[in-house]
């Protein structure tokens, strides 16, 4: 998955959750688990819509 992928599914998910749905309805409608929705609403809580966007990761 690409980085404006990810960023805008990190985003729907965070979304989705402040409308009422449920994290674990939201995890299973996006295909992702649990711990990812809740990792993605602590990145939301702590820096707001920037922080859940996709950065590079370090390489070797």
């Amino acid at each position: 998955m690409d980085h404006k992928t990810l960023t805008e599914l990190r985003k729907r998910a965070v979304g989705s959750v402040q409308e009422g749905q449920s994290p674990s309805s939201v995890a299973r409608a996006l295909g992702v688990t649990r711990a990812a929705v809740y990792t993605w609403l602590a990145l939301y809580r702590h820096g707001g819509w920037g922080a859940l966007d996709a950065r590079k990761r370090g390489g070797r």
